[in-house]
């Protein structure tokens, strides 16, 4: 018994001798920071405003090279006869202004009109079944507001690309007809498209002069109520209204643009005074 009371004795009395450099040491906190809340890049200082434009043209016409064009052919012996055209055409003005360093909230404006014309087309699955679609026309008219928070994040610290992270709220308002002429009339419907909506549009701009930029967006995340009111024939009402959610690169949402912005006085260069001659 004394002998084992012995032996823990040297053990604690051993422990207790050892260096201090041999017990675990405790490791330093150090912070870590993405510099997301501040980053130390100034892209575009507080004060400064700026003014965008995206603009979009599509313009197609199959089968109209003159009285003997039989139509064309989107897959041999498949859909032939195709006769039409699409039109589509976009503008929207945008204003920012720069309420902290990197970060803005602005306004888009928007207008875009669609048409999709068919005077003909047929499709042969085989020999006992075809059927053709002949003189289908279709219009669209929108106009569309939004407002929008927007922060630019230097990559690497530079200065001449950032990665954009814009929220929008915005609203619209579409006139829409899909109509098909027989024996001269027309018989289709006319429709009322409301539309609310909150999305978030990153994208990446790129500075090509000291003051102009190329951007380009697209739609990841957003949530849509629709209110759309149709009248048939000009004496048939219906209608319906719902909202969805979406998320997704959306490639028709791609928005591409050319943006100009003005610094603030600070940072604008002196005008030096005009020197007399006498």
């Amino acid at each position: 018994m004394k002998r084992k009371a012995v032996i823990s004795l040297l053990i604690l009395l051993g422990l207790s001798a050892a260096p201090a450099g041999a017990q675990k040491k405790e490791r330093p906190y150090v912070p870590f920071d993405r510099g997301i809340d501040a980053p130390s890049t100034v892209f575009i200082p507080k004060g400064s405003s700026g003014l965008g434009l995206t603009f979009s043209l599509l313009n197609y016409r199959v089968g109209d090279t003159g009285m003997d064009d039989i139509g064309y052919s989107l897959v041999p012996s498949l859909v032939t006869g195709v006769k039409g055209s699409i039109y589509r055409f976009k503008v929207a003005p945008s204003y920012e202004y720069f309420l902290w360093n990197n970060t803005s909230i602005g306004t888009h404006l928007g207008y875009s009109r669609a048409s999709f014309g068919l005077g003909n087309l047929n499709i042969n699955i085989g020999d006992d079944l075809s059927f053709g679609v002949d003189d289908f026309y279709y219009v669209s008219n929108t106009f569309s507001a939004a407002l929008f928070f927007r922060n630019y994040m230097p990559l690497a610290q530079s200065k001449r690309f950032a990665i954009l992270l814009e929220g929008r709220i915005s609203g619209s308002y579409g006139q829409t007809k899909g109509y098909k002429i027989e024996d001269g009339l027309r018989h289709g419907v006319y429709t009322d498209v409301y539309k609310l909506g909150i999305n978030f549009v990153p994208g990446l701009c790129i500075f090509a002069t000291n003051a102009m930029a190329l951007t380009a967006q697209m739609s990841v995340l957003g949530l849509t109520y629709r209110n759309v009111k149709q009248k048939e024939n000009q004496v048939n009402n219906s209608g319906y209204h719902g909202a969805n959610t979406s998320f997704g690169l959306d490639v028709f949402s791609v928005e591409v643009g050319m943006n100009v912005y003005f610094l603030d006085k600070r940072h604008r260069p002196e005008k030096k005074p005009k020197v007399q001659v006498q």
